[in-house]
């Protein structure tokens, strides 16, 4: 027969112990009401956790494919912007041209014009989004776009004089025949708007755009475009054969050579770039369906994962409101133990 040791100490440390474990208890269930998930993960679902952790894996990448697309909509907006822009000024210039091909209109204006517009040009395709130039493809950490006077001012210049024999300034410019300018804008001018006379003198862009992969199942697309595209090259030299080859003192008939041959250069930019534009409408409308199957994809792996690792919070708080009813009642017990002592039955 065994026998054991009756004491205060032996009395007090059952409800203590107890006690400690609803403490324990409360602190957990009061987590995972907190949460909506359960404190101890692998500890519920055991063998099942694997399949817990292949869910987080997946929503990961379905967070970091939306941040992606997110991006890329970012690039996309900001050129499509930049990209009207250019587009309002290309439409306008060339309604000038039109108006300026007949004899009455002022050669002074269209020069002005054409001169404000080509600075607008280039301010435009220098336009960053804060971390990269969206027309500088994959050379994005570089302005595409060199101001006139850093580089191509000289390039003109030393082209038309080395054709000509005088500067664009000159008032002799009014000598120029209309076959020798055809000539020089087909010939030493338009190789300065050609590889590699426009990487050399106006252009630090890449060929290559920015793009971006927009699900895991598609190829990469276009964000944006680049100041090298034709399109670009086109408007530019429009705008700067009618703004800086001295056209308001050509004589009438090389003018409307200049005046033809910007005409048709702009009328062709027009068009590249508009197309280029709807180019990157179809890539931001395939994103935004990708995002929709992301969505609808995240919000699936959600559900699983709460069915999986889920608490039932109203089921918890009734297990919380019973295991503090319980810390009470030992509160109490544990209090009035301790007032007891067996020296007072001694």
């Amino acid at each position: 027969m065994k026998s054991g040791f009756i004491s205060t100490l032996n009395w007090t440390t059952s409800s203590l112990k107890s006690m400690s474990r609803l403490q324990t208890e409360i602190a957990t269930t009061t987590a995972e009401i907190s949460s909506g998930r359960q404190a101890d993960v692998g500890l519920t679902l055991g063998v099942r956790t694997g399949q817990s952790v292949s869910l987080y894996a997946t929503k990961a990448s379905i967070d970091a494919q939306t941040q992606s697309n997110a991006f890329a909509s970012n690039i996309l907006s900001t050129s499509q912007t930049a990209l009207s822009q250019v587009l309002t000024s290309a439409n306008d210039f060339l309604s000038s041209l039109i108006t300026g091909s007949s004899s009455s209109s002022d050669p002074e204006t269209l020069v002005s014009e054409a001169d404000g517009a080509l600075s607008t040009l280039i301010d435009n395709l220098n336009t960053a989004d804060g971390q990269r130039y969206v027309f500088g493809g994959t050379n994005s950490s570089v302005a595409p776009m060199v101001a006139y006077e850093d580089g191509p001012e000289t390039a003109v210049i030393d082209a038309f004089t080395t054709a000509f024999g005088v500067d664009p300034s000159d008032s002799s410019v009014s000598a120029i025949s209309a076959d020798d300018m055809s000539d020089f804008l087909d010939g030493a001018f338009a190789d300065l708007f050609s590889d590699p006379g426009w990487g050399n003198t106006w252009s630090n862009a890449s060929d290559q755009a920015l793009t971006s992969q927009v699900s895991s199942s598609s190829s990469r697309l276009e964000i944006s475009t680049t100041a090298n595209t034709s399109g670009m090259r086109n408007l530019t030299m429009a705008l700067t054969m009618v703004a800086k080859l001295g056209t308001a003192n050509l004589s009438a008939e090389t003018r409307a050579v200049v005046i033809d041959k910007a005409t048709q250069l702009a009328g062709a930019s027009v068009a590249q770039i508009t197309t280029a534009s709807a180019n990157l409408g179809v890539t931001q409308t395939r994103i935004d369906s990708a995002n929709s199957v992301l969505s609808s994809a995240g919000s699936l792996v959600d559900t699983q994962i709460t069915n999986l690792e889920g608490v039932d919070t109203a089921e918890a708080k009734t297990k919380l409101d019973n295991l503090t009813t319980q810390l009470q009642m030992s509160y109490s017990t544990t209090a009035t133990l301790m007032q007891l002592s067996l020296l007072d039955y001694a």
